[in-house]
């Protein structure tokens, strides 16, 4: 089959005139938490190359020399996902001014399964790598250290996790159910204290 020049111009017109710019913020939002993941992959690695050097039985001196460092990476994790967080939020505003200037679209297509389950398995691998590292880090450290840093990391994921719910308008049901259930253990294990 051959197609004219004419016929691939008029491909790409209607390619344009579905909601290009819906699809555009969802692909940021995956590019966006791609990042995430890669940045908090970085600090992470930090967090476990500071806690190679310690076990459970290592001395208070080197435990209390630790402590400062793995909060240093913690708060650099959580400033990472409270920007991601405002760079989706920012999306979401332009994507609700866009749908206020536009009348009802037919060919507005609701976000796919596809896009939903790339998000939500970008999310997943953020918080288990978080939630991996600190449980490293709670079993050589101690709760009780960094808990000042993990309160508003915890905080921060929510926030994440809601920013992105608004901008695809959907619900993530399995990414949500992750978070409390390691957010519950988390909360059995200060109930120890």
């Amino acid at each position: 089959m051959r197609f004219s020049v004419a016929t691939v111009f008029a491909l790409a017109g209607l390619s344009i005139a579905g909601p290009v710019g819906q699809a555009t913020k969802r692909a940021d939002a995956v590019s966006l938490l791609s990042d995430l993941y890669a940045t908090v992959q970085v600090y992470t690695g930090a967090i476990n190359s500071t806690l190679a050097t310690l076990t459970p039985s290592s001395s208070i001196i080197e435990k209390t020399a630790a402590i400062p460092k793995v909060g240093q990476q913690l708060n650099s994790i959580t400033k990472a996902i409270t920007d991601t967080t405002s760079s989706i939020n920012s999306l979401a505003a332009s994507n609700a001014s866009e749908s206020e200037k536009r009348s009802i679209d037919p060919l507005d297509h609701p976000v796919e399964k596809r896009q939903v389950d790339t998000v939500t398995v970008l999310l997943t691998l953020i918080i288990v790598e978080i939630f991996a590292t600190i449980a490293g880090a709670i079993a050589i450290l101690g709760l009780a250290a960094l808990l000042i840093y993990i309160n508003p990391l915890t905080g921060a994921i929510a926030a994440l996790i809601l920013a992105v719910q608004l901008l695809l308008n959907v619900v993530l049901a399995s990414v949500t159910l992750l978070l409390n259930t390691l957010l519950a253990g988390l909360a059995l294990t200060i109930g120890g204290l």
